[in-house]
C-alpha cells in the first residue's frame, strides 16, 4: 500500500509540472498546428552568466552590472532560471532568443542538439551551432560563460498546449491480393 501511495505522490508532483522542454517532435507538433512560434513564451532550464573584462573608462554597458575584481573592471551578465524569453527569429535552423525587452544584439542561439532518448532538445550554441563552447557573442561583444549546470535548454508553459489540436487518421492496412 505505501509503494502504491508513494508512486501516486511521485506521479503527481510530474503532472503538475507547468514547463515542458522543447524538443525535436514538440517542434514538429507546433509547425504541424499552424502556431505562431514568436508569440509562444520560452523559457530557460537552467542559470548562466556571462562574463568579460573591460576597461574603467568604458561606459556604454547595455546591460548587466560591473564588478570590481582581482584589480579588473569585469561586466557580469546573469541569465536566471526561467527567465521568460521570445524567439526573434530564425537563422539556419537555429532559434534567436532574447531575454531583454526592446534590445538588438541581445540574442542567445538555441539549436536542436541530440539529447536523452533519442530526441533534440533545443539547447544553448555558439553562432556555428555547437553546444561545447567557453565563449559567446552578446551585444557584439564576446564574453566568457559559466555554467551552474552543463547546458542551458528552453522550455515552454504547458498552456501552449490547450491551443493544440491534434487529428489521427488510422490505417487499415494493406494486404496481398489472392
Amino acid at each position: 500500500m505505501k509503494k502504491v501511495l508513494l508512486f501516486l505522490a511521485i506521479l503527481s508532483l510530474g503532472s503538475c509540472q507547468k514547463k515542458v522542454y522543447l524538443t525535436g517532435s514538440l517542434m514538429h507538433e507546433i509547425q504541424e498546428q499552424d502556431l505562431d512560434i514568436p508569440r509562444i513564451q520560452f523559457y530557460n532550464d537552467n542559470p548562466l552568466y556571462l562574463e568579460r573584462e573591460i576597461p574603467a573608462s568604458e561606459a556604454n554597458i547595455q546591460s548587466g552590472k560591473v564588478v570590481f575584481k582581482s584589480g579588473r573592471y569585469i561586466q557580469r551578465i546573469s541569465l536566471e532560471k526561467n527567465t521568460p524569453g521570445v524567439i526573434q527569429r530564425e537563422e539556419n535552423g537555429h532559434f534567436l532568443v532574447s531575454f531583454v525587452k526592446n534590445s538588438q544584439d541581445s540574442e542567445l542561439r538555441f539549436a536542436p542538439i541530440p539529447g536523452e532518448k533519442g530526441e533534440f532538445f533545443y539547447q544553448l550554441v555558439d553562432k556555428t551551432g555547437n553546444p561545447l563552447f567557453s565563449r559567446l557573442d552578446y551585444e557584439g561583444n564576446r564574453y566568457l560563460v559559466i555554467y551552474k549546470k552543463s547546458r542551458v535548454r528552453l522550455m515552454l508553459s504547458k498552456k501552449v498546449f490547450n491551443k493544440l489540436k491534434i487529428k489521427v487518421t488510422t490505417l487499415g492496412g494493406n494486404t496481398v491480393g489472392k
